[in-house]
């Protein structure tokens, strides 16, 4: 039983035609020149600066058909992250050269062609940041908008598609390794966000936020590693020449999260502690 389940998944998600021999060329295949995230991105901002503008505009949705579509919207998203987390894992299984365990972080310099599983499911992500814009007009139509739609929200959602884009143009060694610890981290977010629009609020809001800053930890150790094996070999990692904006990005971002993080439970923990003391001397 259960290898057939995992044959049947690794067929769909690994040797179907359309993802085995997926070949990235630019300018034909969907999203990969670097028009469309930048028209993606203006009319993203665009959108959300309108609707901030003249929300008193907007068209009214109740809170119940408000949670459904959030629900829907949530379960489908927790759903496309937990087939890129899987999809992915398979395919790096599947293209690894066997023993080669450096290929993990660096792929050969000028050997490296954006084709194949890993590199389909690596374009699935980059067009799911996309669909994650939807994210932003849930928040600005609900009622708490003023107090929910943060500068990290809008800036993290405007900044990843144009980096999932160098990512895929430059065949980022490192590429799979953010596929697969950010769509992680979303499989848990959306999961929790679906809860809340049910009505049952999960105790683990705290451990969404944690999970993200600790992939960007993950990430500059394997950037670290990355940057090594560039200097050090022959041919260098594909990729390695771009690494410093994707470092960069993520530095911005991981700073917005602590920022984030310290705003919304510093205090929490402060009123925890001054309970408990209470608690104590009572």
């Amino acid at each position: 039983m259960q290898s057939t389940l995992y044959a049947g998944t690794y067929y769909w998600l690994v040797e179907y035609p359309t993802i085995s021999q997926f070949d990235r060329k630019h300018g034909h295949t969907l999203g990969s020149s670097l028009f469309f995230p930048i028209v993606s991105v203006f009319i993203y901002l665009s959108l959300t600066l309108l609707a901030l503008r003249f929300s008193l505009h907007l068209p009214t949705l109740s809170p119940t058909a408000l949670h459904r579509i959030t629900a829907v919207h949530s379960l489908i998203l927790c759903l496309l992250s937990l087939i890129m987390v899987v999809g992915c894992t398979l395919s790096v299984v599947d293209q690894m050269p066997r023993n080669d365990w450096k290929w993990l972080l660096c792929f050969p310099a000028n050997h490296t062609f954006p084709r194949g599983p890993l590199f389909f499911w690596a374009k699935f992500f980059y067009l799911s940041k996309i669909i994650e814009f939807i994210d932003t007009f849930l928040i600005i139509l609900s009622i708490s908008r003023s107090r929910r739609l943060t500068f990290l929200h809008v800036y993290h959602h405007a900044t990843t598609p144009v980096i999932c884009y160098l990512s895929l143009y430059n065949v980022n060694s490192m590429i799979h390794f953010g596929v697969i610890t950010n769509a992680s981290v979303h499989v848990i977010m959306y999961t929790y966000y679906f809860f809340c629009t049910m009505g049952k609020r999960p105790g683990w809001k705290r451990i969404v936020t944690n999970c993200q800053i600790f992939q960007f930890i993950l990430y500059f150790m394997g950037a670290v590693a990355v940057m090594y094996y560039h200097l050090t070999t022959e041919i260098g990692c594909s990729g390695g020449r771009a690494l410093f904006f994707n470092v960069t990005f993520n530095t911005s971002l991981l700073l917005l999260f602590l920022n984030f993080h310290s705003k919304n439970y510093a205090n929490s923990i402060i009123k925890d502690c001054e309970h408990k003391l209470l608690n104590r001397q009572n």
